[in-house]
C-alpha cells in the first residue's frame, strides 16, 4: 500500500481527519471534539487509536495537511507531523493556498475558508458559493476563473442555539435534526425549531442571492459542514451537499505544494 496524506481540519468545535490514498481516495474518516491539549504527544495517542480501528499504523502516513482555526493547537500538529511522524507538514494559509485571494487583508482570511474555496474550485471548476455550516456559518465566493472573492460570515446554528438557550429562562435546547412539520410552530419546541432550522434557510437563500448579484453570475451552491443536512433539504439555492469538501482541499494542498 502506498503512503498516505493525513489531512485534519481543527475546528472551532471538531477535528475532523481524513486518510487519502495518492490518487484521492479518501480511505478513512474520523473526528473528535476540539479541545485544548497539553502536548504533541496527547494528539499522537488520540490518532493512533483511530488508526487501529482502520488496521491502520503511523508508518503508513506520508505526510500531514493540516487546516486550523484553533492558534494555540497548530503548534501541536505541527509538531506531531515534524517530530513523532517525521514527515512533511503543510498548513494552509494565504501563502500556502495556490489560487488568486481578493481580499483587503488576505491574512485575515481563515484557514478552512481558504482550504473549502480550493477544494471547491478543484472539484468543480466553476464559479461556486460554498456554504459551511459550522460552528459559524461562512459563505465564500470562487469566480469562473479560480479567484477567492471573499464572502459572509454568520453564527452557526448551534451556536445560536446555545445562545438562546443561556440568555433565556425557559427556552430548552433542542433536537435539530427532526424539522418541525410546519413553520407555524404550536408549541416551545416546533417553534424553536422552526426559528432555527427555517430561520437559516431564510439567511442561507438570501445571503445567496444577494451574493450571486454581486458575482454577476449564477454561481454552483455547494454546503458543506457538519450541519449541512440539516438545512440544505429546505433551501431553494443549495444545489449540492459535500460533507468532505474541507478535507478534500487540504488533499489538494498537499498535491500542490511542489507546484
Amino acid at each position: 500500500m502506498s503512503e498516505l496524506i493525513l489531512t485534519v481540519d481543527v475546528g472551532n468545535t471538531a477535528t475532523t481527519c481524513g486518510l487519502f490514498e495518492e490518487k484521492g481516495f479518501l480511505k478513512a474518516l474520523f473526528s473528535f471534539k476540539t479541545k485544548q491539549v497539553v502536548s504533541s504527544e496527547e494528539l499522537l495517542v488520540k490518532l493512533k487509536g483511530f488508526l487501529d480501528l482502520y488496521g491502520l499504523t503511523l508508518k503508513d502516513i506520508g505526510g500531514l495537511s493540516l487546516a486550523c482555526v484553533v492558534p494555540p493547537l497548530e503548534d501541536f500538529w505541527v509538531e506531531l507531523g515534524t517530530r513523532w511522524l517525521a514527515k512533511e507538514v503543510v498548513v494552509a494559509s494565504p501563502d500556502s493556498v495556490k489560487m488568486p485571494i481578493m481580499l483587503t487583508y488576505p491574512p485575515e482570511v481563515g484557514a478552512d475558508r481558504l482550504v473549502n474555496a480550493l477544494g471547491g474550485w478543484k472539484k468543480y471548476k466553476t464559479s461556486l458559493i460554498i456554504v459551511d455550516f459550522g460552528t459559524a456559518t461562512t459563505f465564500d465566493c470562487i469566480s469562473s476563473e479560480g479567484a477567492y472573492l471573499g464572502g459572509a460570515i454568520a453564527p452557526g446554528i448551534f451556536l445560536s442555539m446555545e445562545a438562546l438557550f443561556r440568555g433565556t429562562a425557559k427556552l430548552p435546547r433542542v433536537d435539530l435534526r427532526k424539522p418541525p412539520s410546519s413553520v407555524l410552530g404550536k408549541d416551545t419546541i416546533s417553534a424553536l425549531k422552526s426559528g432555527l432550522i427555517y430561520g437559516f434557510v431564510g439567511l442561507t437563500d438570501y445571503l445567496v442571492e444577494r451574493l450571486s448579484q454581486e458575482m454577476e453570475t449564477t454561481p454552483l451552491v455547494v454546503a458543506t459542514g457538519g450541519l449541512a443536512s440539516i438545512i440544505a433539504p429546505f433551501s431553494r439555492t443549495i444545489s449540492k451537499i459535500d460533507p468532505t469538501l474541507t478535507l478534500e482541499g487540504l488533499f489538494y494542498l498537499w498535491k500542490d505544494r511542489l507546484a
